[in-house]
């Protein structure tokens, strides 16, 4: 097992609004509908997160759980240094990396299928979204886009796919996602662009054989 991680600390951090401080004070003092807010803020959005780093949507639930576990025991030592969100996610992606080399020491490779979506929503990365009434083949389309680019994030370092997904999926500042990842603005820019560029030329098969296919 991992050994535990104190959470109490970023080497970044902006001070918290009036209005964040009496939400964690809340959090602190165990009041159930706080806990049940910051879920609802923040379970998509780290789900989201788990499943593209992970690639498995059952192993990104339960990696979800345990990430909240952590957040509810770790509230206490939250010392308000940093957005609440910027510690929410270094405790998500401390889980989410110690997930993964826990695959890697067992060989465990996750695998994605077409039926295999968050919630059915595609990492749009420039690919046009269906219409509200889209057809079988557009439908068919979509999914097959997805699986090419969860496919492609599987190709990536774990280091160049957190980037991707901190920044071009949930939106990130480069401010954020240094803090989250503990790097330098320098490293998340450079990181950023050699990252987008492995995605791209992973993706470049597909696009051609969409193409081909177009054609015919």
């Amino acid at each position: 097992m991992p050994r535990e991680i104190a959470y109490n600390w970023l080497d970044r951090a902006q001070a918290l609004s009036a209005e964040e401080a009496l939400f964690v004070a809340r959090l602190k003092a165990n009041d159930d509908a706080a806990y049940d807010e910051l879920v609802r803020t923040y379970s998509a959005s780290i789900f989201h997160v788990a499943y593209r780093m992970l690639g498995d949507s059952a192993e990104a639930s339960d990696t979800v759980q345990e990430i909240f576990l952590k957040v509810f025991r770790n509230i206490g030592g939250f010392k308000g240094e940093a957005a609440l969100k910027t510690w929410i996610f270094k405790i998500a992606f401390s889980e989410i990396l110690n997930r993964l080399r826990w695959w890697k020491r067992r060989h465990r490779f996750a695998t994605v299928s077409l039926d295999d979506q968050p919630n059915g929503n595609p990492m749009n990365v420039g690919y046009r979204l269906p219409s509200p009434a889209p057809t079988p083949e557009e439908v068919l389309q979509t999914k097959e886009q997805d699986e090419a680019i969860q496919q492609a994030l599987s190709k990536l370092s774990r280091d160049h796919r957190s980037i991707i997904v901190l920044r071009d999926i949930e939106g990130f500042s480069y401010t954020e996602i240094a803090d989250v990842l503990g790097v330098s603005i320098g490293t998340v820019k450079s990181r950023l662009a050699r990252a987008r560029g492995d995605l791209k030329k992973s993706l470049m098969r597909f696009l051609s054989v969409q193409g081909l296919r177009e054609l015919q």
